[in-house]
């Protein structure tokens, strides 16, 4: 296992959930960390509560799906950092319900957030990482990017579309020693799943997805694990 110390990272969607998780994971390993997000009050809150791990951490509010602002915060915390070593690709948004009644607005804000956003971060990150010959990108996809059901098609659409640029660029990153991973994760208890029908203790937790990726991220830069699939041992229903 390699040592993460020192190591500079970017976090999308850093100010909650899994991304606010793998933030502190990260940083509890020695990483500087900068995250992104869209609601300023969030980050700052975030940011304050990170700094007590005694790393560099930096918030940048920016939306990933408006290329322009990711330019611009990935710019900035290339400036403070000097060097971009990981990357990991989580800001999304969900969506589901009936096929027939979907509409285009709201799959393009989808696919906006959810494939367009990675794509921009990885244009305006992977230049350096190539660069430096070296770096760890982690996207997180879905379950729903394995396999759909009723209501599922569109959000399914949109983390195929993750898997599916993953497991093309990784093989071009390979030769420039850029290890390209995807997390598969089924429901996780977060704010960005809703109300569902599981005890929130039997499932899966956003710091148990956060040890996955930092774990992965430690093992000897001659390997990596391109794919990890996540479920919960024994989700329980609510009891009425």
């Amino acid at each position: 296992m390699q040592s993460l110390q020192g190591k500079n990272a970017i976090v999308t969607g850093g100010s909650r959930g899994i991304g606010y998780h793998t933030a502190l994971g990260l940083a509890n390993e020695g990483v500087n960390v900068a995250i992104i997000g869209r609601d300023q009050n969030a980050l700052g809150t975030a940011e304050k509560e990170l700094s007590g791990t005694g790393v560099k951490i930096m918030s940048v509010k920016a939306d990933v799906a408006d290329e322009a602002d990711v330019k611009a915060a990935v710019s900035k915390i290339s400036t403070d950092f000097g060097s971009i070593d990981i990357l990991v690709n989580n800001a999304g948004m969900m969506g589901s319900g009936p096929f027939l009644e979907s509409t285009t607005e709201n799959f393009e804000k989808m696919m906006q957030v959810n494939v367009f956003g990675m794509y921009h971060m990885l244009k305006a990150v992977l230049p350096s990482m190539v660069e430096q010959d070296s770096g760890d990108v982690v996207n997180i996809a879905s379950v729903s990017g394995l396999r759909s059901g009723p209501g599922g098609s569109l959000y399914s659409a949109t983390k195929f579309a993750v898997i599916g640029m993953t497991e093309g660029l990784l093989k071009e990153m390979r030769p420039h020693n850029i290890r390209m991973s995807y997390l598969t994760p089924s429901a996780v208890n977060t704010a960005l799943i809703g109300n569902n029908s599981l005890q929130e203790d039997s499932m899966t937790q956003p710091e148990d997805i956060a040890d996955i990726i930092v774990n992965n991220l430690k093992i000897h830069p001659r390997t990596f694990v391109k794919n990890t699939e996540m479920w919960a041992t024994n989700p329980l229903p609510k009891e009425d």
